[in-house]
């Protein structure tokens, strides 16, 4: 039996253009994000998608509903598939955070694999829910194709976790807003099957 996981970035955000940390806050889409989500949605609107998951986070949700409208699908909302908690970073521009933390910045941008956030969660911990999430999904969905929209580090995660590789690959490979990255599951067998698709941007 196959299924398939469609897994969405949600559309941009301003602080995805200033550079500020957002974490958890519940910021909603900029107008080229609405754009954007309008324009997948517009793509996906043939596809037989039986169910539409998110992350709780006002960016994710309203992506999602978009992307749901023309199924006329409600929004299943997983906790799991939230934004890591950032602590310390949280609400901080990049500059900042440079200044104030140069090593883990610098490991963050090298290989975050084995970084903790000041006060905030582990890459482990944050693989640990993806997977947990996208579990459910595939479960839920046997032999269905079903749409998950998250965040950037939790597609990058459920990529490495389907290649079955580290999290330091994370760096090697971009998740741009609104991307379509498609996992496809046979029995229990996961193979990534597209990357980073922005296609429905072109133009």
């Amino acid at each position: 039996m196959t299924t398939t996981v469609i897994l969405v970035r949600h559309g941009q955000t301003n602080s995805n253009v200033t550079g500020f940390y957002m974490g958890w806050s519940d910021e909603d889409l900029d107008e080229i994000g609405y754009t954007q989500a309008r324009r997948l949605s517009s793509r996906l609107a043939s596809l037989p998608i039986a169910s539409v998951y998110t992350s709780p986070l006002r960016r994710a949700y309203t992506t999602a509903a978009i992307l749901a409208e023309p199924h006329e699908l409600e929004l299943k909302v997983l906790e799991d598939l939230i934004e890591i908690r950032l602590g310390d970073w949280q609400g901080l521009h990049t500059d900042e955070i440079k200044r104030r933390w140069p090593e883990l910045w610098q490991q963050s941008r090298i290989d975050p694999s084995e970084l903790t956030m000041p006060n905030g969660e582990s890459f482990r911990q944050v693989t640990e829910r993806a997977v947990r999430a996208f579990e459910t999904v595939v479960g839920a969905n046997r032999g269905k194709p079903a749409v998950i929209v998250t965040h950037d580090i939790i597609v990058r995660v459920l990529v490495a976790y389907t290649l079955g590789v580290s999290n330091s690959i994370y760096r090697r490979f971009e998740i741009n807003n609104t991307s379509l990255t498609v996992i496809r599951v046979v029995n229990s067998n996961s193979q990534l099957i597209r990357l980073n698709d922005t296609s429905h941007l072109e133009g």
